[in-house]
């Protein structure tokens, strides 16, 4: 009798055990954040509206579409009073555009889904990155007001 009750106070323990151990990512989860992050970025946009594709499938034969890219860039850790946070500002705007452009031309390949209108490669990176950096200067602008 006594070994079948140590056996029961043993899995017990287990359980209770086990059900702590889980409890504990939980209870930490519930701590407040010490990081609060800030929202300002800008958005790098590659083709919004001026890249038309057309599609030169079985199924879609003909077609074209619209598509475009984009991806936020942060600027909230520059003090964009000083030069080198301005150009570090602009370095990561065209890394953004070379980066929203690759993902384009990777998800639709300019042999498959030839352009309508618009453009791709390099091309794509250089507007994209101009009309990036309109965005850009008024954020400066105003940084230095």
């Amino acid at each position: 009798m006594t070994s079948h009750f140590q056996k029961r106070l043993v899995l017990v323990s287990f359980v209770l055990a086990s059900m702590a151990v889980t409890a504990l990512p939980a209870s930490a989860q519930r701590s407040t954040a010490r990081w609060s992050p800030r929202i300002e970025s800008i958005t790098v946009k590659a083709g919004a509206m001026k890249n038309w594709r057309a599609a030169l499938s079985a199924s879609h034969l003909g077609k074209a579409f619209a598509v475009s890219a984009s991806m936020p860039v942060p600027y909230a850790d520059l003090d964009l009073i000083k030069g080198e946070d301005v150009d570090e500002l602009g370095r990561r705007v065209q890394v953004a555009a070379r980066l929203v452009c690759q993902e384009l031309d990777n998800k639709y390949p300019p042999m498959q889904f030839p352009i309508i209108e618009g453009y791709s490669g390099q091309e794509c990176v250089r507007v994209t990155a101009r009309e990036s950096m309109e965005e850009a200067n008024m954020v400066i602008a105003r940084a230095k007001r």
